[in-house]
């Protein structure tokens, strides 16, 4: 890359040296951004990769000008438009870079604060406990920003302090630069450092609760456009494809099936997972967690797509060959579809719910297992963590209070505390114990209380005070997290309306095709408008359910469970399909 920058610095570093001149604010977000390349190397390269932005914009106007016939406004956007957006993300992506870097370091700040509160409690400054926890990728956005404080301290000969302050300088994060400039400050005029490190923690504690809150009303103004969005423009598209096809005689086609194709199964697709990343954006993400569901997810959904081709395709275009191996699944489905009673045509709809319901009952059972670890295992080691104050203040040691604990009923959390029992009684090191724990819990809030546990006994000694002011944070920190999830939960339901809202609608328009069917003296085909409307709502359905987890929960694991129910309840409307008209749908003779 250094090599490339060379050669544009080389071609265009002049013009680069002009744009520096007028954009000196570059230097300062690629110093945050961490991007080790010189402000002018890094303009010459933007301005290399405008003009060849322009040139490939220029040729993609000589081929719509002699092969397609298109409109010359639409022409002068594409000339236009290249070299603008290439030269507007380049002077933007050290500045987006820097952010994502922010929106990392608040989360963990609050936590690595905790560490340094304990630590200094135990008599370990706060420089020493930076450097035993930069050791740990428990905080990887902490443990970058310190990298670069010991890179300025061996680099520019400066000693600790001065190191920490001038690396929380350059910080965007005023939680960050308060927490290591107030420090370096109480430190040089005889403060009270214990002190101030427990009331900034306590303040990080407050203004993370304080994000969160917000965080929930950004995500709960999220889900309104979403559903305004996929659920309201699902329904006008499925309009206009309706009247367009049992209208063709008439009107003309206004909406092909080829458009309605790529608007069901590729456009609305592709806006849930926008709004999936959004959401991630926008939410409070710790750094690890327990990838076991998406593992699952992930296989699972390798075999639904080789399942598709058998379920589904078939029925939607009858020229798709089938591995012979998985022809009687075809059958499977077909006679299930008789069987059963759902209206003719719908087989594609059915062979695709009935593929993403077997194929999402493995990842739906796995998640469950997995979210209820998580949650009773923090539950369990914060109370754990209390239990140990108190038997502490019985004069006994740290190890000999967690031996006596190790037989009380702390829930999930249990069996790796009488795993931790054991290898105390084994004489096993503390390290040990803690990589044992690591590789057993995969959620990060259980394993950032058990770092410090293991920290505050190896460096402190363990002392009633220390492990007082770790039982406190662990007691903030699940209470965030409760505070996080109850904002969040009622979030869920609404997709759960627009998938009802937006499959009784399209009931409603099948059911209405079929008594209209002859009327004017023209078919619809209504088989086949059938199979054609059904099948996009099956996975819609499931990417509405999607959606309903990571926004409601802050995991897209945990809309599986919804995705599950969600396709099961559009399965039941397809089925509830042919007996609309007992309920007030009349015939049309």
């Amino acid at each position: 890359m250094s090599s490339f920058n060379d050669i544009c610095l080389v071609l265009c570093g002049g013009l680069g040296r002009r744009l520096f001149k007028l954009y000196r604010g570059i230097e300062s977000d690629l110093e945050a951004a961490h991007m080790k390349v010189h402000p002018e190397s890094y303009l010459a390269t933007i301005i290399f990769m405008v003009i060849v932005a322009a040139v490939a914009s220029s040729a993609l106007f000589l081929v719509t000008e002699f092969v397609f016939q298109v409109s010359e406004l639409f022409q002068i956007a594409i000339v236009v438009a290249g070299p603008l957006l290439v030269l507007a993300l380049g002077l933007s992506l050290p500045r987006l870079i820097a952010s994502i870097k922010v929106s990392g370091l608040k989360v963990e700040i609050p936590y690595a604060s905790a560490y340094l509160s304990v630590m200094a409690s135990g008599g370990l400054p706060p420089y020493k406990s930076l450097l035993r926890l930069s050791k740990t990728n428990l905080v990887p956005k902490v443990q970058e920003e310190f990298y670069r404080v010991l890179a300025l301290l061996h680099s520019k000969g400066l000693d600790p302090i001065s190191a920490m302050e001038k690396g929380a300088k350059t910080v965007r994060l005023k939680a960050y630069r308060d927490l290591f400039l107030g420090y370096a400050s109480t430190l040089r005029t005889g403060g009270d450092v214990l002190h101030y490190l427990y009331s900034q923690t306590e303040n990080l504690f407050k203004s993370l609760a304080a994000d969160i809150k917000s965080m929930g009303e950004a995500v709960a103004l999220l889900m309104e456009s979403y559903i305004i969005v996929t659920i309201l423009g699902a329904l006008g598209v499925y309009l206009m494809f309706i009247v367009s096809i049992s209208m063709q005689n008439v009107i003309g086609v206004t909406l092909s099936p080829g458009s309605f194709f790529l608007f069901s199964f590729v456009l609305l697709p592709a806006l849930s997972f926008a709004f999936i990343c959004v959401s991630d954006a926008i939410q409070i993400s710790y750094p690890q967690s327990s990838k076991d569901s998406y593992v699952v997810f992930g296989f699972s959904i390798a075999v639904a797509v080789l399942l598709v081709t058998v379920t589904t395709l078939p029925f939607l275009w009858p020229e798709t060959r089938v591995f012979a191996p998985l022809l009687p699944l075809k059958d499977l489905v077909q006679a299930f579809t008789v069987q059963v009673g759902f209206p003719q045509g719908s087989e594609p709809a059915v062979g695709l719910a009935l593929t993403l319901i077997a194929c999402t009952v493995p990842a739906v059972v796995a998640d469950l297992f997995v979210a209820s670890e998580e949650v009773g295992v923090l539950h369990g080691i914060t109370v754990f963590l209390r239990d140990l104050v108190e038997t502490r203040k019985t004069g006994l040691s740290p190890e000999r209070c967690i031996l006596a604990l190790s037989t009380k009923d702390y829930g999930r959390f249990s069996r790796h505390l009488r795993l931790i029992g054991q290898q105390l009684g084994w004489g096993l090191p503390l390290k040990k114990i803690l990589t044992t724990f690591n590789a057993k819990v995969k959620s990060w809030l259980p394993r950032m209380n058990m770092f410090l546990l293991i920290d505050t006994i190896e460096v402190g000694g363990g002392k009633e005070q220390s492990l007082e002011t770790l039982a406190g944070f662990a007691e903030s920190m699940e209470i965030v997290e409760k505070e996080r999830r109850s904002l969040l939960r009622p979030l869920i339901v609404v997709p759960y309306i627009g998938a009802g809202l937006l499959a009784a609608t399209t009931v409603m328009f099948i059911r209405f095709l079929r008594n209209i069917e002859t009327l004017g003296g023209f078919s619809v085909g209504y088989a086949t408008l059938t199979g054609t409307l059904l099948t996009p709502l099956v996975l819609h359905s499931f990417m509405l359910g999607l959606v309903a987890g990571k926004m409601g929960s802050g995991r897209v694991a945990s809309g599986f469970k919804h995705a599950l129910i969600l396709t099961c309840v559009t399965l039941v409307a397809i089925w509830f399909t042919p007996y609309m008209g007992n309920f007030g749908f009349t015939e049309v003779r």
